[in-house]
């Protein structure tokens, strides 16, 4: 189905974990174009660090394993569903196909509105006047129902505000700044209002849960069953605040981009999933409960590969400061030690995998260290929303033997190995572009990859940790998403200009 997101294309597949299968048993984060990390880990497309081994086909997938929450960016004209037209699911070794399972439920309708609220200026842009998080409910059945009724009633601000506490920040300390970028950019109109949810109408009836079916996890985590009920999202993309040369740029394929209409009913999903009602998780957080998307995405993940929850899950373990938190993450990657680098998460944010964690161990199996060590690493610090930005001053790794070391002087970054050297600097970048493409890359792109390099470069590359309880952690989803503004900065208005040539 076709939602809003900036140029009519199709709702990425990795967020509808009950699509058609993935590559593993996680929904792929596509962003695709930013978000909370991709918008994830590292420059990755997702909220799994991409440090050391990762799990192969079969298990969770190679780009992280949970849905960009935040600042998503818009997404790609024709990403659709599943594995390309003709071409059997990943994994597949061959012979016919196996049937495509149902798409559609609740999850499909909260991360449309979380996108479009990110993508489109939908509207968390209300949460700026306060760091306070929608007060949460006494009863995990209670929680799960305000989310629903909140999508039926179009209160995109109540639905942000009403998830779990750090999920509700993470959309907040990011959106204000994307929105502002895109903006700038001249991609939305400056008088657009991000209060008004523009460009799709949700509808919600008859919701109804099944109290006694409700699966208590554990002690804070809670998947709560819908029975029946029904949601309709319906959609326009004309009614998205692009500036007026982004619509001429569009022209006809816009103004064809009718209304798209699609409904999830869910005793229709519990019949067709052979009695097993969609599940949407609550999670206690002090003494509420809230809606949790992570979780609610995780537990549909687990059931497409009819796997369980873990009766115990890993143990964050913090480091002292927020640099011996970097290191560590390092160490633990190079170790291959996937439970360390698990436990190195904000607890908060990113608690899902941590509770998830040891079906993760036992998918992904013994690996191997990688027998590369971690000699020393300097950071410089900044404050950034929600956390510290650490930027590598110095590194130093050695791997068979070998010693190679990276160190950064303002602007300039210098690597030595095997005895030789060699430095670069962000007033160097263009040129270097120009020499290395002898010519053939079109003067614009040399100018739009050298100043978006120079800005890297200037801003300096590295992660962010956030305090939890006393103790460091490295945040995946703030780490990209720091990333992804440096991207954005370093772009100007002419560069859209530029792309909207190539489109005509």
């Amino acid at each position: 189905m076709t939602y809003p997101s900036g140029g009519g294309g199709e709702w990425p597949p990795q967020n509808n974990p009950y699509g058609q299968p993935q590559q593993g048993g996680y929904p792929q984060p596509g962003p695709q174009q930013g978000g909370y990390p991709q918008q994830g880990g590292y420059p990755q497309q997702g909220g799994y660090p991409q440090t050391g081994p990762q799990p192969q086909q079969g298990g969770y997938p190679q780009q992280g394993g949970y849905p960009q929450t935040g600042p998503q960016g818009f997404a790609q004209p024709g990403h659709e569903f599943g594995p390309p037209h003709g071409q059997a699911p990943y994994g597949y070794a061959g012979g016919e196909p196996p049937k495509k399972k149902r798409t559609g439920l609740v999850v499909t309708a909260v991360v449309a509105v979380l996108a479009l609220a990110a993508g489109t200026v939908a509207t968390v842009w209300a949460l700026r006047s306060s760091d306070d998080v929608a007060a949460g409910s006494e009863s995990p059945s209670t929680a799960a129902n305000n989310l629903l009724s909140a999508l039926g009633s179009g209160d995109v601000l109540g639905i942000m505000n009403g998830l779990a506490p750090a999920e509700a920040k993470l959309s907040k300390d990011y959106t204000e700044a994307t929105v502002s970028e895109a903006k700038r950019l001249e991609i939305l109109k400056k008088d657009a209002d991000p209060n008004k949810l523009s460009g799709v109408q949700i509808k919600s009836e008859g919701i109804k849960f099944d109290d006694a079916a409700a699966e208590k996890v554990n002690d804070h985590l809670t998947i709560n069953k819908v029975v029946e009920g029904k949601i309709t999202i319906t959609s326009d993309v004309k009614q998205i605040p692009l500036t007026d040369k982004l619509v001429d740029a569009l022209g006809a394929d816009l103004q064809k981009a009718g209304t798209e209409t699609e409904t999830l009913d869910f005793a229709k999903e519990k019949a067709d999933r052979k009695g097993k009602p969609i599940g949407i998780a609550t999670i206690k957080v002090g003494d509420d409960w809230y809606p949790s998307l992570f979780y609610t995405i995780a537990n549909a993940a687990l059931e497409e590969e009819d796997l369980k929850w873990p009766a115990q899950g890993i143990a964050p373990a913090g480091a002292s400061s927020a640099n011996d938190a970097a290191k560590q993450l390092v160490e633990k990657a190079f170790a291959a030690d996937v439970e360390g680098v698990i436990a190195l998460l904000p607890p908060d944010e990113m608690g899902v995998l941590q509770d998830v964690g040891p079906v993760i161990l036992e998918q992904i199996g013994r690996t191997p260290d990688t027998g590369a060590k971690l000699i020393e690493l300097e950071t410089d610090a900044k404050d950034v929303s929600g956390g510290t930005q650490l930027t590598v001053r110095k590194l130093v790794v050695e791997a068979e033997g070998e010693r190679v070391e990276i160190s950064r002087d303002g602007d300039c970054y210098s690597a030595s190995a095997q005895g030789q050297s060699q430095r670069l600097c962000a007033d160097e970048l263009t040129q270097l572009i120009e020499q290395q493409g002898r010519g053939e890359i079109p003067a614009a792109a040399v100018d739009v990859i050298g100043r978006v390099g120079a800005q890297v470069l200037k801003d300096g590359i590295g992660v962010v940790a956030t305090e939890v309880d006393g103790k460091w952690y490295v945040s995946p989803f703030r780490t990209y998403s720091e990333l992804f503004l440096t991207l954005m900065r370093g772009l100007e208005p002419k560069d859209v200009d530029e792309l909207i040539k190539a489109i005509k």
